[in-house]
């Protein structure tokens, strides 16, 4: 059972909305995301709202699997980099992170700076990694997170859907448990509010109040930037059931997983490896050779040494 709402805003500073948001739940569980554009002019809300388009058609046509996932951001990305080599598109991109629920396991891709939380025992877990100037200084160490909060460079994004011609996602797969809550948000909501605040907005109402208030709050905080919600709450069971896929096994214990991009599915369900490459000649008889030209220098300075020492 999953009960889920979506809401977005355009806050109390900005005339256009270039956030989008979708939610669809399936019989299998659901579809649900978060995009928020970037560009001049009207770029940024079509870029938005291409990526929620593009995901959600290729995802309402696949059979759930993170390889799936990552082939809808793909096909989005395509879309909006052609797009954007328009002259009066230069420039226009997207965050976007999505959350592909295929009960009993919840798939999550992500790029840029909206946010993907998992709410389980009354802890709020940050899923997801910002691709932000800012994030990017906090893992090295350089910048503190209340620093980087405040900092003038914060919403420089490091990638965004449609900036490259090939998408750079991360994928993040774990088995859901009843009672856990999912929360996708831009950086509107998730750049104003604590996390506390986010995790007892939605600990405390059900999807669509928690989304309404979070927006609320974003907003009686100075609304400085467009604000998107989208509250996923797992219902007290969860069925098993067999899939065509697996995840890692922290994944499967519930924990985490930050899978790969770019390989096999099947690849994915283990730890990823270097491909098998067949030795090239000289890795297979380089060393060889080069012992048998020390044995055979070793011999020729031997035999020229007892030759000097011979007695005419």
């Amino acid at each position: 059972m999953v009960f889920a709402a979506a809401l977005t805003d355009p806050g109390r500073k900005r005339a256009l909305n270039e956030d989008a948001v979708n939610q669809l739940v399936t019989s299998y569980g659901g579809i649900f995301i978060v995009a928020d554009g970037m560009g001049g002019h009207r770029t940024g809300e079509i870029a938005s709202q291409m990526a929620v388009s593009q995901i959600v058609e290729v995802l309402k046509r696949s059979e759930p699997s993170p390889q799936g996932l990552l082939e809808a951001y793909e096909a989005a990305n395509e879309a909006i980099y052609l797009a954007g080599q328009k002259p009066e598109s230069r420039g226009m991109g997207t965050t976007c992170t999505a959350l592909w629920l295929d009960l009993p396991y919840a798939l999550i891709a992500h790029v840029g700076d909206s946010r993907a939380y998992l709410l389980r025992d009354g802890e709020l877990l940050q899923l997801t990694q910002d691709h932000s100037w800012v994030a990017d200084r906090v893992r090295q160490g350089l910048l503190t997170e209340d620093e980087a909060r405040n900092h003038r460079w914060r919403n420089v994004i490091t990638n965004a859907l449609g900036s490259f011609p090939n998408a750079r996602v991360d994928l993040v797969g774990l088995k859901v448990r009843p009672g856990d809550v999912f929360l996708l948000c831009s950086d509107g909501l998730s750049g104003v509010l604590e996390d506390k605040v986010l995790a007892e907005m939605i600990l405390t109402n059900p999807p669509e109040p928690a989304v309404a208030k979070l927006i609320k709050l974003a907003n009686d905080w100075g609304g400085p930037d467009n604000i998107s919600a989208v509250v996923v709450t797992i219902g007290s069971q969860v069925a098993e059931s067999p899939k065509p896929y697996a995840l890692p096994l922290d994944a499967n214990n519930g924990q985490p997983v930050h899978l790969q991009s770019g390989t096999d599915p099947e690849v994915l369900t283990t730890q990823i490896a270097e491909p098998e490459k067949k030795p090239t000649f000289w890795q297979r008889w380089g060393s060889v050779i080069l012992l048998l030209l020390w044995f055979g220098l070793l011999g020729f300075v031997l035999f020229n040494q007892l030759g000097s020492g011979a007695t005419p």
